[in-house]
């Protein structure tokens, strides 16, 4: 007999992990299995989530119980009260990024990054640096540089993260930007250089003129006019056109997004609040591209705004993920 009374799934729950919850609880009841069979059977969706759930805490069980944010025995208790609370549920993808942010959280920032850099932010911080040759440069939250300005060199390697550059033109000693696989080099101007990976880097320019070079010299040098970007992507330069106003707008508190992927938005959003991981479950809402201005002084309302966007919702899954899901 079903516990309301029916033999069918109506107050039954509706996602594999709480099934997962459940069938742990009543320590495999034979009346809990066969619902849960009829419920795993009814939808081939059902049986592959149910699987990813088990690969999921397969995962869990070979982290250490150090490397985790709360001791394995308080994040079972953590997810049983939550979901008899029948506050929203998620599957392989969320149960492993809160395990990976835990570990994120205790392993720190880089270190080979503190051997290397000059300067370095932390989540949402800006930094505006006073150069030694009169230009200045402001570093995004996450963002280090190391500096060469011996010699009359003038020389900034963008070790990770983005910075916007405002250089004083001098003919006699270039001003150049080492960032990934790209040189970019200022003829005078207010230029942006946002580093995602070493294959890939994006350069845009808010007033004058840079030259862009890829180091193998797998593609031609290019000039970058104002409201001009270039972006390497697998070795190749892709230009394209911008607004020269909305160039380095993250350091006056502003996220601008031009038919880009939800995930991508979130990634940028990331770096402004202040503890955890804002994570989109669901590869079609993670792909879903959206336009807008996002106000990176409220990181979390911003990121609910996103999320409303889509019609998607917002909920913290535990309190180091944020996670948004239709």
């Amino acid at each position: 007999m079903s516990r309301n009374g029916r033999d069918d799934l109506g107050d039954w729950p509706r996602r594999a992990v709480e099934w997962h919850i459940l069938l742990r609880e009543e320590d495999n009841d034979p009346d809990v299995v066969r619902h849960f069979e009829m419920w795993r059977a009814a939808d081939p969706a059902r049986d592959a989530e149910w699987r990813d759930v088990v690969r999921t805490m397969g995962l869990l069980k070979a982290i250490p119980d150090e490397a985790l944010p709360i001791p394995v025995p308080t994040m079972r208790t953590y997810w049983k009260k939550r979901w008899k609370r029948r506050l929203p549920k998620i599957g392989m993808g969320v149960l492993a990024s809160t395990a990976i942010a835990g570990i994120m959280v205790l392993i720190g920032p880089d270190m080979l990054l503190y051997w290397q850099a000059d300067y370095l932010t932390g989540r949402q911080e800006t930094r505006i640096l006073e150069l030694a040759d009169g230009s200045q440069a402001t570093l995004a939250p996450e963002s280090a540089v190391a500096l060469d300005f011996l010699d009359g060199h003038r020389h900034v390697r963008l070790l990770k993260g983005e910075a916007l550059f405002t250089v004083h033109h001098d003919t006699e000693h270039p001003f150049s930007v080492l960032a990934g696989h790209l040189t970019i080099t200022d003829v005078g101007t207010v230029f942006d250089v946002r580093l995602e990976s070493r294959h890939e880097t994006t350069v845009g320019v808010r007033e004058g003129r840079v030259s862009v070079q890829e180091n193998s010299l797998r593609s031609p040098l290019i000039i970058l006019d104002a409201g001009e970007q270039a972006q390497l992507r697998d070795h190749h330069l892709y230009t394209s056109t911008i607004e020269p106003g909305e160039v380095g707008l993250w350091s006056r508190g502003l996220l601008v997004a031009h038919d880009q992927p939800v995930a991508e938005v979130a990634a940028a959003l990331q770096h402004y609040i202040p503890h955890g991981k804002l994570f989109v479950y669901g590869e079609k809402l993670r792909a879903e591209r959206v336009t807008g201005t996002y106000p990176l002084t409220e990181p979390e309302k911003a990121f609910e705004t996103l999320a409303e966007g889509q019609k998607a919702r917002v909920f913290h899954a535990t309190p180091w993920l944020t996670v948004m899901t239709n």
